[in-house]
């Protein structure tokens, strides 16, 4: 069964809501989903390079989804349905808190506020702890996400309620589209998560490491256009 095709089907369905409720956001949501595309695509071959251990993979250390053309057991995780994730992931999460608050972003860049590599810094601590701990590769994502976030947030002062409130509203659309999933395949979770290497905790019948996932992601990527074009919101 395709159930990771089938969660696509959901975010493309709430990303499309979303292009279509706000046109002033349009240019924002392909931008930072072709970003988080580009970043996440050289990160992962970048790894590949430097690490063959399986079971610190994505696939299948954490899960194991059945992919279009079986991509993502070739590849260790890289797969058509990861790329349709990662934009769509990028553009709900950058449009989320503009949506709910009304809000629309100045398209002026103002010089003096901070932009020095956030990304890059969540790069490089992500790595450092890759070293030092035997995790599997699902954590480097939560890794990334949060101290990328912190970087931001500790630069970009005015960002902090942008990131923390596009945190939540992502985590619950992505738990929301989560259960919606699981009513539709109930044994979604057993069938393609290796739990054993993972924390084991379920909470509504979804993996912990999912919730902290997407409340990470959406800390990091809610701001992340504001950030890189030293852009505000009005």
């Amino acid at each position: 069964m395709y159930e990771y095709l089938a969660g696509i089907v959901i975010m493309f369905i709430v990303w499309t809501f979303f292009f279509i409720m706000r046109k002033d956001l349009r240019k924002v949501m392909v931008w930072s989903g072709i970003f988080y595309v580009i970043i996440l695509t050289i990160g992962f071959f970048a790894h590949s390079l430097i690490s063959n251990d399986p079971l610190r993979a994505i696939t299948p250390g954490y899960w194991a989804p059945q992919t279009l053309f079986n991509l993502g057991q070739i590849t260790g995780g890289y797969a058509i349905e990861d790329v349709l994730f990662m934009f769509f992931a990028g553009g709900i999460a950058t449009a989320l808190y503009e949506f709910f608050f009304h809000k629309k972003i100045v398209i002026r860049p103002v010089k003096k506020l901070k932009r020095k590599h956030a990304l890059l810094f969540g790069i490089l601590v992500t790595l450092i702890l890759h070293q030092v701990f035997y995790f599997n590769d699902m954590y480097l994502l939560i890794y990334f996400n949060f101290f990328g976030a912190l970087a931001i947030l500790w630069q970009r002062r005015d960002l902090i309620i942008h990131s923390l409130v596009g945190g939540l509203f992502f985590l619950c659309v992505y738990i929301l589209g989560f259960l919606l999933l699981i009513q539709i395949y109930p044994n979604l979770v057993q069938d393609i998560y290796r739990l054993h290497l993972t924390s084991g905790i379920i909470l509504l019948g979804i993996p912990l490491e999912e919730y902290l996932y997407a409340i990470t992601f959406g800390m990091l990527w809610a701001p992340i256009y504001e950030y890189e074009h030293r852009y505000k919101d009005k």
